[in-house]
């Protein structure tokens, strides 16, 4: 028996040729097999009945049924895998280690109700859409790719967006976020920023002397005036000079254009609306330094003035009404194509950009007027104007 162990031991300490060659060709039948139960588990999850176990992904198979990847003309139906689980072998491994955390949403029951759901959409989608923005719509591309399209023989609006995207280099979930499932309710973000900025403009304290204005607000004359002699816009910054009740005289600082009394820029040659004067206050303004401006032929001038108005839709903090306009922004606008930074255009290009995307989002004066003040003031060419 001694002999026996001996021998072994000498084997395992000094293995012959042979017992390499045993042992390299046990492992290599063992990865073999590994790798074949390994790869077979994975594929017996790539198919929609698999998919749609899960208690919670009824719902948004419903949704897909009734869409053009499930049933069309040409026949051709994408599944589930096809637009979710990529067909690159280090995404594809990658994607399914991912798709764990669904499982394990699915077991505590995070998700396992419509109402459960439908609160969670929007983090569901916007996750989905981030990671098809990342990855350059790549998953999309294996049916839809540019290069083999014919966009000439297009009609409409698919024509003009299509040609735009490939000379702007967008992807293909900036404009198609809606395809294959119904759209999350965009306006939790901007809702919650809201209540914020109210909650916020409830709660000044006569200590502020910085304050910034939420929307549109009447100027007057004299403390005790009725009637306005002037408008401050949304996001306009004042100094508080005095106090009576619920009134405040205010400071109002900015640029005006030579020949253009009446209104109030926050910045020489960029159209950025501050403060709309009536007649009987525009003697009251003080005029300071003058600019030229060369290339637009204009001439501007520091000017201020001091009215009163009421103490409400205020606030002490300009990062509160940027939250607001920039989420409501983004979910008025990333629906139909990617919202485009605020950099990517000038101050007064922003208005004409804008201008054209109010058809199709819905926004009230108030909302615009901030919309289009944010962005101007995070424009390309305001030298982060906007930041306080």
């Amino acid at each position: 028996m001694s002999g026996l162990v001996g021998r072994t031991w000498l084997w395992i300490k000094s293995p012959s040729r042979f017992a390499w060659s045993l042992i390299a060709g046990s492992a290599f039948v063992a990865g073999v097999l590994f790798w074949g139960a390994f790869h077979t588990a994975m594929k017996v999850t790539d198919n929609i009945p698999f998919c749609i176990s899960c208690h919670s992904m009824n719902q948004v198979y419903e949704e897909y049924t009734q869409t053009a990847h499930f049933q069309n003309n040409s026949g051709v139906r994408a599944v589930c895998t096809d637009c979710h689980v990529p067909r690159e072998w280090g995404p594809y491994v990658l994607a399914k280690i991912e798709a764990t955390r669904d499982l394990y949403a699915e077991f505590m029951g995070f998700i396992d109700t419509p109402e459960k759901f439908e609160e969670k959409r929007l983090v569901l989608a916007q996750r989905v859409w981030d990671r098809m923005e990342a990855t350059d719509s790549r998953e999309c591309r294996n049916c839809h790719a540019f290069d083999v399209m014919t966009v000439d023989a297009q009609q409409g609006e698919a024509k003009v967006q299509h040609a735009t995207a490939i000379r702007d280099g967008e992807t293909c979930i900036s404009c198609h976020k809606g395809i294959a499932h119904a759209m999350p309710d965009m306006s939790g973000g901007y809702k919650v920023a809201y209540k914020a900025l109210f909650e916020a403009a409830d709660d000044i304290s006569k200590s502020d002397t910085k304050l910034f204005s939420i929307q549109t607000k009447n100027l007057f004359i004299e403390e005790g005036d009725e009637k306005a002699a002037g408008r401050l816009l949304g996001a306009a910054a004042v100094d508080v000079v005095d106090r009576k009740g619920d009134r405040l005289k205010i400071k109002i600082s900015g640029w005006q254009q030579e020949g253009v009394d009446k209104i109030i820029y926050a910045l020489p040659g960029h159209r950025i609306f501050v403060a709309a004067l009536g007649k009987g206050a525009i003697p009251l303004l003080t005029m300071g330094e003058t600019q030229y401006i060369e290339a637009a032929d204009q001439t501007w001038q520091e000017a201020s003035v001091e009215l009163w108005t009421g103490t409400d839709h205020l606030v002490n903090d300009l990062n509160l009404i940027w939250d607001y306009a920039s989420q409501f922004y983004s979910a008025s606008c990333a629906v139909c194509h990617r919202a485009h930074d605020p950099s990517e255009f000038t101050a007064n290009q922003w208005i004409g950009q804008l201008k054209g995307m109010k058809q199709h989002a819905p926004m009230d004066k108030e909302q615009y007027r901030l919309v289009q003040t944010y962005l101007q003031m995070h424009a390309s060419d305001t030298g982060g104007q906007g930041k306080h």
